[in-house]
C-alpha cells in the first residue's frame, strides 16, 4: 500500500455500445497513457485489460494486465 509514482488526471473515458469495452485516455507531458478493458461477453465471460504508452513521435509499448480485485478488507479502509 505505496503511494503511487505517478497521478494521472483529467482523462477521458470512451465505453462501446455493447458496453464490453472502456477506454480510459490520460495525458502527461509528451506521454499518452491508454488502459483498455475488455469484458467478453458469453457463457465464460474474461476479463482483458491492456494497457498503451505512447511518446510524442507515436512509438508506443502495449502490456497486458491483470485483473486484481481489490481485497474485501479494503472496502472498511
Amino acid at each position: 500500500m505505496e503511494p503511487p509514482n505517478l497521478v494521472l488526471e483529467n482523462g477521458s473515458m470512451k465505453q462501446s455500445p455493447k458496453k464490453d469495452k472502456t477506454e480510459y485516455v490520460f495525458s502527461c507531458g509528451d506521454w499518452v497513457y491508454s488502459v483498455e478493458r475488455i469484458v467478453s461477453l458469453g457463457k465464460f465471460a474474461s476479463t482483458h485489460i491492456f494497457l498503451e504508452v505512447s511518446d510524442s513521435q507515436n512509438q508506443r509499448s502495449t502490456w497486458k494486465m491483470e485483473d486484481l480485485t481489490p481485497p474485501k478488507y479494503l472496502e472498511f479502509l
